[in-house]
């Protein structure tokens, strides 16, 4: 964001998260449907072009949390910070 006399800048968390999405989420993706068992953690998913899953979580509480992603018969175990955002890529 600029101010009225375009001499600063402000970089909002926006910023960084828009960044983050662009660099996983390609040109012709499409989100796709995913399923959850708290709301302790936003999610979203894509599948790419080429044919790569893209799963973005984000952690909007002051504590950590710990979650699975299963993708077909695949689980993944984590802990997410708090206040943050983290991507997965697979490959189906």
């Amino acid at each position: 964001m600029l101010n009225k006399t375009k001499s600063k800048y402000i970089k909002n968390l926006s910023f960084y998260y828009i960044g983050h999405f662009s660099k996983f989420i390609k040109r012709g993706s499409k989100r796709i449907g995913f399923s959850r068992f708290s709301d302790k953690i936003e999610i979203t998913a894509f599948k790419n072009p080429d044919k790569s899953v893209i799963i973005i979580l984000l952690n909007k509480n002051d504590f950590n949390v710990e979650y699975n992603i299963k993708i077909n018969e695949q689980i993944l175990h984590d802990n997410l910070d708090s206040h943050a955002i983290v991507t997965w890529r697979c490959n189906l």
